[in-house]
């Protein structure tokens, strides 16, 4: 079972993201769970505690939700669960991953924006050993078939370590490396772009450290390669 987690405020490009899971699934059975996560209300009342979490979600954000569950359904293979999360925490957050066991967690393009516990969530899920798919804000239903691999200079992982793990997980093949420096700078992004055209490339791939207070640069090379990335935890390759 292929279970995968996406953690959404309900824009729009959440759909993109149950989408990419429903072709990830590649017809076995699935269990797609969208992450909603909020401020636990500061109260002491049980009774103040509950009404401050009720579901309150707009129009827009209901049709979005509406919109998942019938590209779900259509699938047929594949399982919708809706899970409201209240505060957050390194404790909590690793509870939730082995509750939800997820082989992916797919990041839409609109919630690397989010601030506050969002912004939080995402630095905690750096340090999670799942792989990570950032998508980019025009995905809609993007095949993956080549990846070019992004190797930053002071990676213990080799090329063919990473493409054994991505062989056992993923349908894609890595057909382009580059290396780059740790601080990835912005200029290096035209010299990558040139290598993605040149071998049709339709996903760039990564491994991650672990992080202590300070976001991954994930989202930086999102916006200068104008692709989808795939994050993947060192420690889980070697």
């Amino acid at each position: 079972m292929k279970n995968i987690l996406i953690p959404s405020t309900l824009e729009q490009d959440t759909l993109f993201s149950v989408k990419a899971a429903i072709k990830h699934s590649a017809g076995t059975h699935c269990i797609i769970t969208v992450l909603l996560l909020k401020e636990a209300p500061d109260t002491e009342s049980a009774s103040s505690f509950l009404r401050n979490t009720r579901q309150n979600i707009t129009q827009a954000q209901q049709n979005v939700l509406d919109n998942c569950r019938k590209t779900v359904e259509n699938a047929g293979n594949c399982r919708l669960d809706i899970h409201n999360q209240y505060g957050l925490s390194a404790p909590l957050l690793k509870n939730l991953m082995e509750y939800f066991s997820p082989k992916l967690i797919i990041i839409p393009a609109s919630y690397k924006q989010e601030r506050a516990i969002h912004s939080y969530f995402m630095e905690l899920l750096d340090n999670c050993r799942i792989p990570m798919l950032h998508l980019t804000h025009d995905y809609d239903e993007q095949e993956f078939n080549k990846a070019l691999y992004v190797e930053h200079d002071e990676t213990a992982v080799t090329i063919a370590e990473l493409q054994q793990l991505v062989n056992s997980q993923f349908s894609f093949k890595i057909v382009s490396q580059a290396t780059v420096g740790e601080k990835y700078p912005a200029e290096l992004g035209s010299q990558l772009t040139e290598a993605i055209a040149k071998n049709n490339i339709d996903l760039v791939i990564e491994t991650r450290k672990p992080t202590k207070g300070k976001r991954h640069k994930t989202a930086t090379m999102n916006e200068v390669l104008g692709l989808p990335v795939l994050s993947i935890y060192e420690d889980a390759v070697v």
